[in-house]
């Protein structure tokens, strides 16, 4: 190598010169030296106790680098050489449920060590949210209520995604009103927004992974991939999502790849059961038909030149012989003496005699503890520029009903996040998913109310086929719990097959800072096969041939949906202070649906279940819809020194769902945050974190598909006008304001405190028409409901010990909803009478929404007339019995008086009644109009309650210790009514364990008419609690108010066994538990559609597949 001449014997310099000149190239070499050695910056990130927080995420914003802490909270941040500059940069850390950290460092060539000890972000403020903001926001800065789960906040994971958030979001309410395999869960948030939801919903809108969720089923989407939920109540925070987030909006979004390189898997399994959770519903176990003088017969009723009783049999014998006929039908029933008692027999019969021999429980025998089983397993990790996340998973719900099979599904998920470039980002999600379903019913209210207690169900005739008839006419003058559950699911097939495809692709492009364009695709289809197939030779009661010989139908059907956005968002930052943001983006959906039918009916050869087998009565169907929807969004949001935040937004929707003269709506956005806490001034003591907020948006409903359009009805005999078309019909529109408060105490308790007012004008009714018009109805706007709501929620680590950590939260929401304006005439439908009349009755307003009306027993002298409260009280004409029912007994009387004078037959004229109307003795008496008023002789209207409730509370509570934990969640919903329909049928059927009377005493036995019908001329029973004329009344309305340990959980990690993986073992229940005073099975239960629209609204107990029980042993672990 040559040197330069100044290192050359030519180069005359004395020696000190020349080291100086050394020293100086030295010098000047250096930087460049160092900076061609990289950064390695290395550490641990663990709480205050010492906790290492695996999955903390490390990053320079400015370098856009970032890694995640190993299980031992250890992380490693390289910079490569080339990106060394020497300045200073900030080294971030954010973990789920800590405060983010800081550390300023400047970037020199070598080794960095820093530890970072982090904080508990109790109020979560420092979590980045997207939903409602125009691009991702620390909840700091959010100016509206929002809630956000993600894993760590569900211990119990859920296969369905919704069931796993119940309790756990004030505001948002999630019941299970039906608890069949395959069934969602109901959601409401705050309260209803739609006075007539019919073809609609009250829930909320809902996005997974991008793909507007307009067809399927959520339950296919799968619980256990699920990363985070974010919710948002109102239109106050959901504006910008327009005309279909009136009801709210929930964005789930699915687990992604990891930050480091590498493949990591994890395994979860749960196997256990189910079962219907209880088997003590009422059933009663005495009965008022005759027996011999044996007791352990049954008399046959007399008739002709028999007497009553001549004749005798054994209850199980006649079942056995009405049934073991080898023909498609059953024998007729002897006729059980009482079995349809007249009136004089029913003020002289006791449902007092014991079920001879052996009776049954008739919902265990059909009931079972069928298997649960769960299998999930992904792989997460990175590969080059790769990240993904890749699932596949089994479940297994097959329910608690014996001959049943209920639900699996298989899945499979493959999520895909692909760093193009540095500036590029392309992200794939992508789900596949077949299940099987068996929809055979259940008649639960032929088991609960109607099934006699004397037979055995389990039992098979000489042919070795199951029981076509428990009971029916013979046994009771009803008619009712003739049929079998277990006969029909044995002769009988009613499959379903599912395939649910879901897709999106979003890419961001960032080239610089101050701006980033995005797009997004989402893509979801389903399709859905099913067949009702009834055997040749099925039995019936009598001769059927639309049944005996076999009948089939199949439907097809196919919903897709696909929705595209385009968006750029621009950022500003103005000085030190003031950054602001603007976003312009544009919107497209649309879903398309159709199905077709075919139906036949009596086989030609036994079991070949095919069309082309059947012979007659060949139907078909079809049907079409498509609908679009587009829209363009503008949004702005400006903040000032971090601690004022000020938001807009605004929307323009178009629909075909509109009428064709409004087929575009505005919604928008205003609302802010103030960073109290931020300011020097801020000096409360022990308060910290705090924050007000405010916002005021609308949002919308759209009408049903139909609602614009004329339809007609039409036959071979011609065709019939039906609704009207409506042209002008516009969306339901929401405007909410919100306000709320955040804030920590001592550092310790999170809480947050909402308060919400909203107003939905043009309500979507169903208005009859001018009869001159031809059409029945037409769907127009006309009318508004008003929706207050208040929420609270608080979270407290209690203990944060190295070895032992508690915490709880706790939340309250309650939400009252009036209507109040109605344009077209007030109208009654099933529970409910739509009016915005403030009138009072029973000191309540007659317009506030879900007021169960029916009729009402008197309870006490207060409540009768004035005219009549003189002749009430002890000794007098009326007086309250021992269940708290006033009644007639007359002057001198008791009401223990009943069977020691024989008074039960004893009767008061209606020309001598106040009511001029007739009353039995003892009987319970119907408010009625008196003598001479308007309405004379019909029971009076009431308002006997309300079906939504007065508040929800939830409360739960995370221990561990060492490395066992427990869980446990407990919420309820209290001050609402249900009306307990199978109650009803059980006293019309005589067949209810209320009136049991075996145990009573002379003084305070009943007769069974006691319990029966109303009296002549509405009825023909004597005045009693079965109510047919109204079937909703305050006997069978009761308080649905409840408590439910609705989650628990037990594990223990042992971490690797043999040297592999990180084992935990658990214990899991879900839905353990009621607490609640309802006499019904099953106090979460509900009726859906109709025009409420939603179960939680349409209180109605209809003996609907109950709520499941689910105890499980679980394992994960991962490697």
């Amino acid at each position: 190598m040559k040197f330069p001449h100044f290192f050359t014997r030519e180069f005359a310099m004395n020696r000190p010169s020349r080291w100086i000149a050394v020293a100086l190239g030295v010098l000047v070499a250096l930087p460049t030296l160092v900076l061609a050695q990289g950064v390695v910056i290395t550490g641990k990130v663990t709480s205050e106790v010492g906790q290492p927080l695996e999955g903390s995420t490390i990053f320079i914003t400015e370098m856009s680098l970032g890694v995640q802490a190993n299980a031992q909270g250890v992380y490693t941040l390289t910079i490569p050489a080339a990106r060394v500059t020497g300045a200073n940069a900030n080294i971030r850390v954010r973990a789920i449920g800590y405060r983010p950290e800081v550390f300023n460092v400047r970037i020199a060539a070598g080794r960095i060590e820093h530890n970072f000890v982090m904080k508990i972000d109790v109020n979560r403020l420092s979590e980045v949210v997207v939903t409602g903001s125009i691009e991702g926001t620390e909840r700091a800065k959010v100016p509206f209520a929002i809630g956000r789960l993600t894993t760590e906040d569900v211990p119990v994971p859920s296969p369905n995604p919704i069931s796993a958030l119940q309790g756990k979001v004030p505001g948002m309410r999630i019941a299970s009103t039906g608890g069949q395999p395959g069934s969602t869960p109901e959601i409401m948030m705050r309260g209803p927004t739609s006075i007539n939801a019919t073809g609609r919903s009250q829930s909320p809108m809902i996005i997974v992974d991008g793909v507007i969720m307009r067809v399927g089923n959520l339950t296919e989407i799968g619980g256990l991939d699920i990363e985070s939920v974010e919710v948002v109540k109102g239109a106050a925070g959901a504006s910008l999502y327009g005309a279909s987030a009136a009801n709210g909006v929930m964005i789930i979004k699915t687990k992604r790849g990891g930050t480091q390189d590498g493949v990591r898997f994890n395994v979860r399994s749960e196997y256990g059961f189910s079962d219907l959770n209880s088997l003590d519903y009422g059933q009663p176990v005495n009965h008022h038909l005759q027996l011999d003088e044996t007791g352990k017969r049954f008399c046959v009723q007399g008739g002709g030149n028999l007497a009553g009783c001549s004749r005798t049999m054994d209850f199980m014998s006649e079942i056995m012989r009405i049934n073991n006929v080898n023909a498609d039908t059953s024998r007729t029933p002897q006729l059980f003496q009482w079995n349809a008692p007249s009136a004089a027999e029913l003020v002289n019969l006791y449902q007092a005699q014991i079920w001879p021999n052996q009776y049954y429980v008739p919902f265990a025998q059909i009931s079972t503890r069928n298997a649960q089983k769960v299998v999930s397993v992904d792989a997460t990790g990175r590969m080059g520029s790769t990240r993904f996340f890749v699932s596949g998973g089994y479940t297994d719900e097959s329910g608690a009903v014996k001959q049943l099979n209920g639900q699996q599904q298989v899945r499979g998920r493959i999520n895909l996040d692909y760093e193009a470039r540095r500036d590029l980002l392309v992200s794939v999600s992508t789900l596949i998913d077949e299940g099987t379903t068996d929809n055979h019913g259940v008649n639960f209210g032929g088991l609960l109310r109607g099934a006699p207690a004397g037979v055995d169900y389990l039992v098979r005739d000489t042919l070795g086929r199951r029981l076509l008839r428990g009971g029916g006419p013979g046994i009771r003058g009803s008619g009712n719990g003739a049929g079998s559950p277990l006969y029909d699911s044995e002769n009988s097939l009613e499959p379903s097959w599912s395939r649910r495809v879901l897709a999106s692709l979003t890419t961001s492009y960032f080239p610089a800072d101050w701006v980033t364009f995005e797009a997004n695709l989402g893509y979801d289809t389903r399709t859905r096969s099913s067949e009702s197939i009834t055997f040749k030779g099925y039995r019936t009661q009598t001769a059927s041939n639309a049944t005996n010989f076999g009948n089939q139908s199949i439907g097809d059907s196919y919903q897709a949906s696909i929705n595209a956005s385009a968006s750029v968002t621009l950022r500003k930052q103005f000085n030190a202070d003031l950054s602001t943001k603007f976003n312009l983006k544009t919107l497209f959906d649309e879903n398309e649906s159709r199905s077709n039918s075919s139906s036949g009916e009596r086989y030609v050869v036994k079991d070949v279940f095919t069309l082309s087998n059947t012979s007659t009565n060949f139907s078909t169907g079809s049907s079409s819809s498509t609908v679009r929807n587009m829209a363009v969004v503008a949004g702005a949001n400006a903040d000032y020194k971090g601690r004022y935040i000020l938001d807009g937004t605004f929307r323009y929707d178009g629909s075909s769902l509109f009428g064709p003269g409004n087929r575009w709506a505005p919604f928008g956005r205003i609302s802010g945050v103030w960073r109290m806490s931020e300011e020097s001034f801020w000096k409360v003591p022990k308060v910290t974190d705090a924050r007000f907020r405010v916002s005021r948006g609308t949002a919308g409903n759209t009408p049903s598909f139909s609602a614009q359009y004329e339809t007609y009805s039409c036959s071979a005999s011609g065709c019939s006008l039906g609704q009207a078309g409506n042209s002008q019909l516009k969306p339901e529109t929401t405007t909410e304001l919100e306000a709320g408060v955040d804030f920590t105490l001592w550092d310790r308790i999170g809480v947050e405190i909402t308060n919400a007012r909203s107003v939905t004008r043009d309500q979507i009714l169903n208005a009859p028409t001018a009869s001159a018009l031809g059409f029945t109805s037409r769907w127009q706007n006309a009318g508004t409901l008003e929706n207050k709501t208040w929420e609270v929620s608080a979270s407290m680590p209690v203990m944060t010990k190295r070895d032992f950590q508690w915490n709880m939260r706790a939340s309250f929401d309650r939400t009252t909803t009036y209507i109040t304006e109605l344009s077209i005439p007030e109208y009654q439908t099933g529970l409910f009478v739509m009016t915005a009349s403030r009138d009072k009755v029973d000191g309540v307003p007659r317009n506030r929404y879900s007021n169960l009306w029916g009729r009402k027993f008197y309870k006490n002298c207060g409540d009768l007339a004035p005219a009549v409260q003189p002749l009430c009280g002890p000794g007098k004409d009326f007086q309250v019995n021992d269940g708290g029912w006033l009644v007639w007994v007359g002057a001198g009387n008791s009401t223990s008086d009943g069977i020691m004078k024989n008074l039960w037959a004893t009767k008061l004229p209606a020309a001598q009644s106040p009511w001029n109307y007739a009353l039995h003795w003892g009987h319970p008496i119907i408010d009625r109009p008196l003598r001479g008023e308007k309405g004379e002789g019909i029971g009076n209207q009431h308002i006997l309650g309300k079906t939504l409730p007065d508040f929800r509370l939830s409360y739960s509570t995370t221990l561990t210790f060492h490395r066992l934990t427990f869980y446990g969640l407990l919420d309820g919903t209290f001050g609402h009514q249900i009306y307990n329909q199978p109650e009803g049928h059980g006293l019309f059927d005589f067949n209810s364990a209320t009136f049991d009377q075996a145990n009573n005493t002379i003084a305070n036995a009943k007769p069974v008419g006691y319990t029966w019908r109303v009296g002549p001329p509405e009825g023909v029973g004597t005045g009693g609690f079965y109510d047919y004329i109204n079937t909703q009344n305050s006997f069978n309305v009761e308080n649905g108010s409840y408590a439910k340990l609705r989650e628990l959980s037990l594990s223990y990690r042992m971490g690797p066994i043999g040297g592999v993986g990180d084992w935990t073992f658990g214990l899991v229940g879900r839905n353990v538990l009621s607490f609640t005073k309802y006499s019904g099975y099953d106090v979460e239960i509900g009726a859906g559609g109709g025009q409420t629209g939603s179960g939680l609204i349409n209180q109605v107990d209809q003996s609907g597949y109950p709520t499941l029980r689910t105890f499980t042993l679980s394992f994960t672990t991962r490697f």
